[in-house]
C-alpha cells in the first residue's frame, strides 16, 4: 500500500474508535499503574494524537503560504511576470528607416546616407552571473578595440533592467562587425545596429544652412514611440527644420529565440518607411563658383572673413549662401572629436557662425536705397529735389552755438548739386545726412519716419527664412538708446542712421531681402531654401509656395527713381566700370563701405579697415537675381565687393 493511502485508512480507523477510546482510557491507566507494567500503548495513544495536530497544522500553513504566493505570481503580477517571460523569450529588433535625400534645385545630391554599424547593449539580456558578465565585457572590449571599464560604464550606466538599447561603440570597421557577427551566439545582450550616417557633399560651403545630424541627447526631446535612444537626429539648419520630413518610420522584428539567445521563429514584423528627400533651391553650381570666387576674393584683401548669398528677387528663393570660413559639417555627421570641436569653437574667425543668417553688421551707404523710398514716399524729397554736396556739413550745438560738429562726406571736396538718382550713384552722404535729419530750414524725414521705413523694409527682425536659425538685428531708436545709455537722442544719431553707421545691425539676408524688394518692384518675400518635399519614389509631397512678407509700401514711380539711381551705380557711378564691361547682362547695386570698431582679420582694433559691402540685382529691368557681397574688414566696398559680384555674375550669366 502506498504512503498516502496507508495514512487514509489510519485516519479512517482513528476516527472510527475515537469514542471507544476516550471510555477504556482510564481502565488502560488503572490498569497500568496497579500492575506495575508498562504499558506503551495506553500511555503513547494522547501523543500521537497531539503529534497529528501539529502535522495537519504545519500542513495547512505550507498551503495556505504556497496558495498565496502563487495568487500573487499568477494574479496580481501575473502581466508583469509575463512580460518578464517574453523578454527573455522574445526579441524585437529595429528597422532602421533611411534617412530623406537632400538635393539642390536640379535633383543634384548634396546630402546622402552611408553605410555605418554601430555595437550596442541590451542591459536585461546581459548575463546574471557576476563572473559570466565580466568574461563578456571583456570580450567585446577586445572585438570593439575599446576599454573594458568603457564597455561596463555604457552596458550598466541605466542598471541591468534597463530594456532599451544603449550605444556601446559607434563607426565601428567591416572587419569588426563581420567578428561581432560570427561571435554573435556567444555575445548575449550585445548585438550589431546599421544605423546609416550623413555625408554631405557641398564642400563644406553649405554647412551653416545645411546644417547635421548626431546622436540623440537628453536635450533633445523626442517621441519615444518613434526614436530608439541610439537613433540619430537633425541637431541644426534644414536637418533639424525638416526633421519630422526627413525621418521616417522605423520598421521592427518581433522573434522568438531559445534558451542561447539563437532565433527560431520569426513572430511579426512591420517594414521601415524611407523618409521624405528635400529639393532645395540653391543651385549647385553656383553654389561652388560662389565659394570659388569668394575665396579668391577674401585672398585678394587680405580677409578670412566673408559673405556671399543671392536669391530669386521674385520669389525668395535662395540660390546659393556661402560663409566664410566654414566647417566640415562630415565631421560632426560621424562623432566629432572633442579637441576638433575645441579648435572650432575657439577659433577667432568663428567658423561655426553662419553670418549671412546670424552675423550682424552696420552697412553702411548700402542703406541709402531706402533712406531714399522712406523720402520720396513721404514727400520729403521728390525727383528734382537738389542738395549741394560741399564734402561737409557743420552743425551747432542747440545749447552752446560755439560748439559745432562737423559731419563729413566720403569725398572731401564734395559732390556738388545732386538730386536722389545722383546721390544714390555717387553715395553722397551729406545729400543722406539732410534728407534724413534735415539741415538749415530743410525739414528731413526725422528718426521717427527713418525707422518706420527701415523696418518695413526687413531690417530690425527676423526674416522667417526656413532653418528657424537668425538674429534680429538691430534698429536704434530713442527709445532703445535712452534704455541702454540714458541720454537724449540726438541729430547727430539720425544722422549717423541714414548712412548706414552708428547703432544700426544688420544681416546680410536682411540685406539682400530688402534689396529684393527694389528689385521685384516692392515686394518683399520670406526666404526659403526648401523648394519642394518629394516622396522616395520621387512623388511630390508638399511644395513650398512664395510668401509675401510684405508689399505696397513704396510706390511703383518711387521705386522707378530708385532702380534707376541703383543702375547708374554700375554704369557710371562707385561701382563703375567693370560690372558693365564683363557681366554680359545689365546689372543694378550699391556700394557700402561700413566702418568698425570690432576687430579685424589680424585681430587688431581695425577702425581703419571697414567693412566692403556690395549689394546688386540683374538683369536691371528684369531681374531673376539678387546678391549681396561682404568682405570684412577689407576696406572700400567697391575695391573690394564689386569684383567678386562681377566674376558670379559673370558666369551665373554666361553659357557653361
Amino acid at each position: 500500500m502506498s504512503l498516502f493511502g496507508d495514512f487514509s485508512e489510519k485516519a479512517f480507523n482513528f476516527k472510527q474508535s475515537k469514542k471507544e477510546k476516550i471510555v477504556t482510557q482510564s481502565e488502560h491507566w488503572s490498569a497500568a499503574i496497579l500492575s506495575g507494567s508498562e504499558d506503551s500503548r495506553a500511555i503513547e495513544e494522547p501523543i500521537r494524537s497531539n503529534y497529528l495536530k501539529y502535522f495537519f497544522g504545519t500542513i495547512f500553513i505550507i498551503v495556505t503560504v504556497l496558495s498565496a504566493q502563487l495568487f500573487n505570481l499568477q494574479v496580481i503580477n501575473g502581466q508583469k511576470n509575463l512580460a518578464y517571460a517574453d523578454n527573455n523569450r522574445i526579441r524585437v529588433r529595429n528597422i532602421r528607416a533611411e534617412r530623406g535625400v537632400i538635393y539642390d534645385k536640379n535633383k543634384q545630391i548634396i546630402a546622402r546616407n552611408l553605410a555605418n554599424f554601430d555595437l550596442i547593449v541590451l542591459p536585461n539580456q546581459l548575463p546574471k552571473d557576476e563572473k559570466e558578465r565580466q568574461a563578456l565585457y571583456e570580450n567585446i572590449a577586445i572585438l570593439a578595440n575599446i576599454s573594458k571599464d568603457e564597455v561596463v560604464k555604457k552596458a550598466e550606466e541605466r542598471g541591468l533592467k534597463y530594456s532599451q538599447p544603449l550605444l556601446v561603440a559607434t563607426n565601428i570597421s567591416r572587419d569588426q562587425a563581420l567578428n561581432v557577427e560570427e561571435k554573435s551566439k556567444d555575445l548575449k545582450g550585445f548585438s550589431l545596429d546599421t544605423n546609416p550616417v550623413r555625408e554631405y557633399l557641398d564642400g563644406g560651403s553649405l554647412s551653416h544652412f545645411l546644417g547635421y545630424t548626431g546622436r540623440i541627447a537628453l536635450e533633445d526631446k523626442v517621441d519615444p514611440s518613434i526614436y530608439t535612444p541610439t537613433d540619430l537626429i537633425g541637431k541644426n539648419g534644414l536637418e533639424k527644420a525638416y526633421e519630422p520630413d526627413l525621418k521616417g518610420i522605423n520598421g521592427r522584428e518581433q522573434v522568438e529565440v531559445n534558451s542561447s539567445g539563437k532565433p527560431i521563429k520569426l513572430l511579426a514584423s512591420r517594414e521601415a518607411k524611407a523618409g521624405n528627400d528635400l529639393v532645395l533651391t540653391i543651385d549647385k553650381g553656383l553654389q561652388e563658383k560662389m565659394a570659388q570666387y569668394l575665396s579668391e576674393g577674401l585672398n585678394n584683401a587680405g580677409s578670412m572673413r566673408g559673405v556671399a548669398v543671392a536669391m530669386d528677387p521674385n520669389s525668395g528663393q535662395i540660390l546659393a549662401a556661402v560663409s566664410t570660413p566654414s566647417y566640415d559639417n562630415n565631421l560632426f555627421a560621424h562623432g566629432i572629436s572633442n579637441n576638433i570641436y575645441n579648435k572650432l569653437v575657439n577659433d577667432p574667425n568663428k567658423p561655426l557662425l553662419n553670418r549671412i543668417a546670424s552675423g550682424t553688421y552696420p552697412i553702411g551707404s548700402t542703406i541709402k536705397p531706402f533712406d531714399s523710398a522712406a523720402a520720396l514716399q513721404e514727400k520729403v524729397i521728390t525727383p528734382s529735389t537738389t542738395i549741394e554736396d560741399r564734402g561737409k556739413i557743420d552743425v551747432p550745438n542747440q545749447y552752446n552755438p560755439s560748439i559745432v560738429y562737423t559731419f563729413k562726406g566720403w569725398k572731401p571736396e564734395g559732390l556738388g548739386v545732386v538730386n536722389v538718382s545722383r546721390a544714390i550713384t555717387w553715395s553722397s552722404d551729406i545729400f543722406f545726412y539732410v534728407v534724413g535729419g534735415g539741415y538749415q530750414g530743410f525739414k528731413g524725414l526725422g528718426a521717427d519716419r527713418l525707422i518706420t521705413y527701415l523696418k518695413k523694409f526687413g531690417f530690425g527682425h527676423k526674416t522667417g527664412i526656413d532653418t528657424n536659425d537668425e538674429a534680429s538685428g538691430y534698429v536704434p531708436t530713442p527709445d532703445s538708446k535712452k534704455a541702454r545709455t540714458g541720454e537724449p537722442w540726438y541729430i547727430g544719431d539720425t544722422y549717423n542712421l541714414a548712412i548706414g553707421q552708428g547703432n544700426l545691425l544688420a544681416t546680410p539676408l536682411q540685406l539682400l531681402i530688402a534689396t529684393s524688394s527694389i528689385a521685384s518692384g516692392g515686394t518683399i518675400y520670406q526666404p526659403r531654401l526648401v523648394k519642394e518635399i518629394i516622396a522616395p519614389e520621387g512623388k511630390p509631397v508638399r511644395t513650398i509656395n512664395p510668401e509675401v512678407s510684405a508689399n505696397n509700401f513704396v510706390s511703383d514711380e518711387n521705386l522707378r527713381i530708385i532702380q534707376e539711381g541703383m543702375h547708374r551705380v554700375v554704369t557710371e557711378g562707385t561701382a563703375c566700370c567693370s560690372i558693365k564691361n564683363e557681366v554680359p547682362v545689365s546689372v543694378s547695386g550699391k556700394t557700402g563701405t561700413a566702418e568698425t570698431s570690432s576687430a579685424g582679420f589680424d585681430g587688431k582694433n581695425s577702425r581703419t579697415r571697414p567693412h566692403a559691402w556690395f549689394t546688386s540685382y540683374a538683369p536691371s529691368d528684369k531681374p531673376t537675381i539678387a546678391m549681396v557681397v561682404l568682405v570684412e574688414n577689407s576696406g572700400e566696398g567697391a575695391e573690394y565687393a564689386v569684383p567678386i559680384t562681377k566674376n558670379i555674375l559673370k558666369w551665373y550669366f554666361s553659357p557653361h
